[in-house]
């Protein structure tokens, strides 16, 4: 089914090479295949033609993140949050990559961020705790877990949480 799908928006493209919409979804079945280079060319090709495509920015990010090209991606998830200040997956991308390279503020910054869009974002919880031990804080780091875990608890009340 996905090679039909993959064939369209070849087409697609072919025939109008500025198509946004068939562009990003070729370089999407490229990222979740694996196949990051050929990905990369086509996000690449997309922020070509429209620079402030609200997803694109993200993605190419991602892209250079897993090929553990950090700057490039610092410089495009920042890009993603000032298109979308709530693009929660960019900031908490921004954070990971600010707690490996040992910028704990800054990580601490971002994470913030994506729980002002979304107070039980289970990762970002888990991730403060992380950064608090990385400086230090043991104490903090502590209390933010014992938060972690009350704020994701798989009581009923909070079942939508277990299932990210």
């Amino acid at each position: 089914m996905q090679d039909r799908a993959e064939e369209s928006f070849i087409r697609a493209v072919e025939t109008n090479p500025d198509d946004q919409y068939s562009l990003y979804q070729l370089a999407l079945m490229h990222k979740d295949a694996g196949d990051l280079d050929r990905a990369e060319v086509i996000y690449k090709k997309l922020l070509e033609i429209s620079p402030d495509h609200p997803f694109a920015s993200f993605d190419l990010g991602y892209i250079f993140i897993e090929k553990k090209q950090y700057d490039k991606a610092v410089e495009l998830c920042q890009k993603a949050v000032e298109i979308d200040p709530g693009n929660i997956y960019a900031h908490h991308a921004l954070a990971n990559i600010y707690k490996k390279s040992g910028r704990y503020e800054d990580a601490l910054r971002e994470l913030n961020k994506v729980l002002d869009e979304d107070p039980a974002h289970r990762y970002a919880l888990w991730d403060i705790g992380e950064v608090y031990e990385m400086m230090g804080l043991k104490d903090k780091a502590e209390e933010q877990f014992k938060h972690y875990h009350e704020m994701t608890d798989c009581s009923f009340r909070r079942f939508w949480n277990c299932f990210d």
